[in-house]
């Protein structure tokens, strides 16, 4: 199946009025953060950003710590409680995506039965019903995994060519003249049919090729060849969260029925060059999340929020290390499923009914995101007075 059919799936959830008053409630929210931020005084705007920094490097050392070590099973927090792999002798190899969502689902039922006594033991309270939807609340996946599954993939030869007097290789596409940029896209877009009929926009199809891999797993199909990145991924996560959770369902016949199940789609590259094309680079509402690209995700940003799938995808890249193409160790990890220890965590850190919904088309926008993350940040940073440490000093020293 092509990708262009693959996402025909969500037609119709589209008009679905959930989605509608999702999508206003995005809107209307992401709206009044940007007016926030431009109405703010550079003072106030230093402030949101030095916050925003902190709960950036808050995730990256939750991610440092959180990944399993040994055989010790709850290490994390928060969300990243249970990071449990699935963990394979050989590479997947995945004829179509329907493949690599039977893998997801049969690697969920069995880690689930796997885990879910030690679970069981380690609450006192009565977790039953909490377990019967299934331990983990979601899964986060390579770029390069989705990639296979929809056989993204093209000759080299049909991506590096020559246009006008420049030898274009699209890992450097931002440092060509525009001219060239529309030349080379016009031509391209010709000679990769992968995709299926999606009509890509130009900045699509340079964020494919940007981050697309020279490198690639051991497997005849792609000698010559490199893989492409997937695009419109938070709706590819969503079809594929719902399809793998219907799957979930009807394999254990009811038995584990999750509520809705949360994809991450993640690129192990840094973002510079990819924020650079989708003109982040110097827009203060557009900061980058360093460590590398987060691609897509399905459920709204309330029900999984961005700097949260940042750190599961810090940790994803920390445990897989491009394992899927490894042939040194025969360990290979494909995704990673993520839980969390107690029901409280879930019901006060996630939405667990709309981690399928589609947060919006196309991939993440840092923009979008940080808009919608701005009024938080500013009622925080308006939370309270300023303490006097003489006042302190004079009560605590005594």
């Amino acid at each position: 199946m092509m990708l262009s059919e693959y996402l025909k799936k969500l037609d119709d959830s589209l008009s679905v009025q959930s989605q509608l008053d999702w999508y206003q409630k995005l809107k209307e929210r992401s709206r009044e953060g940007l007016s926030l931020f431009e109405n703010a005084n550079y003072k106030k705007q230093e402030e949101i950003r030095e916050e925003f920094r902190n709960r950036v490097r808050t995730e990256e050392l939750k991610a440092w710590y959180g990944a399993p070590d040994g055989d010790i099973l709850f290490q994390g927090t928060s969300i990243s409680s249970l990071t449990i792999p699935c963990k394979l002798p050989s590479p997947l190899h995945l004829e179509d995506i329907s493949d690599l969502e039977e893998a997801i689902a049969n690697s969920y039922i069995e880690l689930h039965d796997e885990h879910a006594a030690k679970v069981r033991n380690a609450i006192m309270e009565d977790v039953e019903d909490w377990i019967s939807s299934g331990l983990y609340y979601g899964v986060a996946i390579g770029s390069k995994v989705i990639s296979q599954a929809f056989h993204l993939a093209v000759p080299y030869r049909d991506v590096v060519f020559k246009v006008k007097d420049h030898l274009v290789d699209p890992h450097e596409i931002i440092s060509y003249p525009q001219d060239v940029r529309e030349e080379y896209f016009k031509a391209v877009k010709d000679k990769i049919k992968c995709f299926g009929p999606m009509n890509l926009r130009q900045e699509e199809m340079e964020a494919s090729l940007i981050l697309a891999d020279i490198s690639k797993p051991k497997l005849e199909e792609y000698r010559d060849k490199i893989i492409l990145t997937p695009v419109r991924c938070n709706e590819v996560a969503t079809c594929l969260a719902r399809s793998v959770k219907e799957l979930i369902i009807e394999k254990t016949s009811g038995r584990i029925k999750p509520k809705s199940l949360a994809v991450v789609i993640y690129d192990t590259d840094t973002p510079y060059t990819y924020h650079h094309l989708l003109g982040c680079n110097g827009n203060p509402c557009a900061p980058i999340l360093p460590g590398l690209t987060v691609l897509g995700s399905s459920g709204t940003i309330e029900a999984l929020r961005w700097l949260y799938t940042y750190r599961i995808s810090l940790i994803a890249q920390k445990m897989m290390k491009s394992s899927i193409y490894s042939e040194v160790h025969s360990d290979f990890i494909p995704f990673i499923f993520y839980g969390v220890l107690v029901p409280r965590d879930a019901e006060i850190l996630l939405d667990l009914e709309n981690l399928d919904k589609l947060r919006y088309r196309g991939n993440i926008s840092p923009q979008i995101e940080f808009c919608y993350l701005l009024s938080d940040i500013a009622k925080y940073l308006n939370m309270g007075s300023t303490g006097s440490i003489r006042d302190e000093l004079d009560h605590r020293a005594r």
